[in-house]
Order: structure tokens, then C-alpha cells, then sequence
């Protein structure tokens, strides 16, 4: 099998490297038709949506396809599957122009990992629902997934929901779970027993976005100020970054430590430094659809998570065995969980090794890229 994955693609963003690593460890050659555009742009909110910077990016997807038009001609032959990762809805059209010129009916695998309707319109609210950027996103989502042979998304109840918004065939979604790479991401061996530093550390990073419930976060260490052990630290920087830094000056919080961002490679030594990992907890409707990133990186790196419940969550995780659930939008339950892990060492124990031991089952590299050949393995 020969696929090749094509677009403007982020290409450090996990969903594409793990997938990527994931084929090429069961031996599926893969070759990358590729155009750094999105790279650029570490926060895709705020000034990103100002109207000099959607024009300069539109200069560069212009350049961008010009260059992977050529590509395509000259090193896309024999191809068995095309797959487009994120961020990639313009690139489907791109695609789908390109193989009709050459005559390739080889099939297009579309990953979006959500909704950008979804994403920028419902959960952050960035563009009124009846206005122009709202319906040109949902034409791009639309139609990219229509357009597409085969869409995967990350749970069954995102894929539900999306083709229940966007009117697509949910015949044509399966699921493919985002995983982590285990190469960067991985247990610290003896940390525990070397370790010197007497706090508990609660550990969160993210881009500050509604879905991750930051208020409820804040609201916990308000509720643990007295905990003199317990210490929050916040990686990242987004939409309510400002709003959050504000919130904890309010309460004149000592007890919670803000870093504006850490390279990819290195949240690896923030998160052995934690002992435990924050998930999400926002409550909204998208939160309740997905498994992010950290908290596979979390397991990833033998490590107790403790997120919202959702039936997300529930398509692969089991409160109390692998995980620590605690009620969305409740600073009440996040702190209960918060001193469960802490006063119950043997449980903090239980939960991390459960979680990596499901990790190396169901969401490395490997296990990734083997259940992606086995859901597309009878399409060709």
C-alpha cells in the first residue's frame, strides 16, 4: 500500500505526526506532498482573524497550492489512498481538482478532527451564526467531507454530531483516535523515587478555549488556596488568556504559576514534573464530543489524568481503573479529585499505570496507524 499525505497541513500537529509515524511502523510507505502554511500561525484566534493577516494567508495558500500542484504532477504516481490532515478543508478541494486532472481515482481520506463551523461559530463564538465567515466555514466543511471518500474523526459521538450538523453520509465517518508519540512522550523511570520537590503539582496546557473550562480550573485552586502543597501551573496562551490571568488576580491567588507557552518537545518535562494532569471541563457541546491531545499524552507518559466526564470519554475510558472523571463546570468536583489523587497514593499509582497500559493497546504510533489500515484496508 502507498499513500500519500497531501496539503497545507500542520505537520507537527499530533493528529498528522502520529498518524504519519503510525503507517510507516506497519510498513506502509507513505510519501508527503507538502506546503508549510499553518505552521506559521501558533494562535489561529484573536489577531490571525484580522483582516491583514486573513489576506497575507491568503497570499500564501495561493503560492502554497501553486507549489504542491506541482509536486502532485511529479511525485503522486501509484498512488492507493490520498489522506488530507489538519488542518486541511481547502486542500480537499485543491485535491480533488488535481486528481480529477490527472485522471487519478485513487481515494481521498479526509482527516478533519472537528468541525471549523463547530469550532470558531458554536464553542468560541467568534462569528455570528447568520454571518458571512459563519456560512463560508460550513460551506468548507460541508463540502470538503462530502467531497472526501472517507472522513475519520476522533470519537463516535463527534462523528455523529458532525454529520448530524453538516448533512454529511455518517456511513462515511469512521473513527481514528488522535493517540500520541510515544517517541516524545513516555514514562520517566524512578521519577518519583528521585524527586525532591514536596508539592503536589496540578499541571494543565492548552490554548484557552471555552471547551477547556480555565474559570473551573481557577475556581479549584480558589477552593485549595489553603492546600499549601497543592500548586496549579498553566501552560498556554489563546482566546481567554487574558480573561483567566484577570480572573486569578482577582482572587489574589498564590497557589497558581502561568507560562505563556513551552515548545512541543519539551511539554514532555513539564508534564513528569506534575502529578497529575488536568483534561477539560467546560461543559459545552464540544467538550462532550472529544478526547484531546493531553489526555492522551498524559497516559502516554504514565501519568494520572483527572478531565470532565463526557461519553467521549466513555468510548475508551473507565472512571476510577484508567482515569479520573469529575463533573464539568464544577470547581467542587474538580478539587474532590484534585485531593483523591493526592491523599490516595495507591489510587494516583493505579490510575497511571492503568492509563499507560492502555495506551500502548489502543493509542501509540503503531496501534494508530494499524487500526487506520484496517478501517481502510477494503475500500480500495
Amino acid at each position: 500500500m502507498k499513500i500519500c499525505y497531501f496539503g497545507t497541513y500542520e505537520e507537527k500537529y499530533p493528529l498528522n505526526r502520529v498518524l504519519i509515524k503510525g503507517l510507516r511502523k506497519n510498513n506502509i510507505e507513505v510519501i508527503e506532498c507538502h506546503e508549510a502554511v499553518w505552521e506559521k500561525y501558533q494562535n489561529k484566534t484573536g489577531n490571525f482573524l484580522k483582516i491583514f493577516s486573513m489576506f497575507f494567508l491568503f497570499l500564501r495558500m495561493i503560492f502554497a497550492y501553486a507549489k504542491l500542484g506541482r509536486k502532485f504532477f511529479k511525485e503522486c504516481k501509484n498512488i492507493d489512498f490520498y489522506v488530507v490532515g489538519y488542518i486541511g478543508q481547502i486542500d480537499v478541494f485543491v485535491l480533488r481538482f488535481l486528481t480529477f486532472l490527472k485522471r487519478d481515482k485513487a481515494k481521498i481520506i479526509f482527516l478533519p478532527l472537528f468541525s471549523l463551523y463547530d469550532g470558531a461559530v458554536i464553542d468560541r463564538k467568534l462569528f455570528r451564526k447568520k454571518g458571512l465567515p459563519a456560512k463560508l466555514l460550513f460551506f468548507l466543511d460541508k463540502y470538503s467531507m462530502q467531497l472526501a471518500d472517507i472522513v475519520f474523526l476522533d470519537t463516535n459521538e463527534h462523528a455523529d454530531y458532525v454529520s448530524g450538523l453538516l448533512g454529511v453520509d455518517r456511513k462515511k465517518i469512521g473513527r481514528s483516535l488522535v493517540g500520541a508519540d510515544e517517541e516524545i512522550f513516555y514514562p520517566i523511570k524512578n521519577y518519583s523515587a528521585s524527586r525532591t520537590n514536596p508539592d503536589f503539582t496540578v499541571l494543565f496546557f492548552g490554548k484557552y478555549i471555552p471547551l477547556h473550562g480555565l474559570e473551573h480550573i481557577i475556581g479549584a485552586a480558589k477552593l485549595l488556596e489553603n492546600e499549601k502543597n497543592i500548586r496549579f501551573k498553566m501552560i498556554g496562551n489563546g482566546q481567554l488568556y487574558e480573561e483567566i490571568i484577570s480572573l486569578s488576580e482577582s482572587f489574589d491567588l498564590q497557589n497558581v504559576e502561568f507560562v505563556s507557552w513551552v515548545e512541543y518537545e519539551k511539554l514532555k518535562e513539564e508534564i513528569k514534573e506534575a502529578d497529575a494532569i488536568l483534561g477539560i471541563f467546560g461543559g459545552t457541546e464540544k467538550a462532550s464530543r472529544v478526547i484531546p491531545n493531553k489526555v492522551f499524552q498524559a497516559i502516554a507518559c504514565g501519568k494520572a489524568i483527572i478531565t470532565g466526564e463526557n461519553s467521549a470519554i466513555a468510548e475508551l475510558f473507565t472512571d476510577r481503573e484508567n482515569i479520573i472523571l469529575c463533573k464539568n463546570k464544577s470547581p467542587e468536583s474538580l478539587r474532590d479529585a484534585i485531593l483523591s489523587l493526592r491523599d490516595d497514593p495507591f489510587l494516583a499509582g493505579k490510575i497511571a499505570s492503568a492509563g499507560y497500559d492502555l495506551f500502548r493497546k489502543r493509542a501509540d504510533c503503531y496501534n494508530i496507524g494499524n487500526d487506520f489500515i484496517c478501517n481502510i484496508k477494503n475500500e480500495k
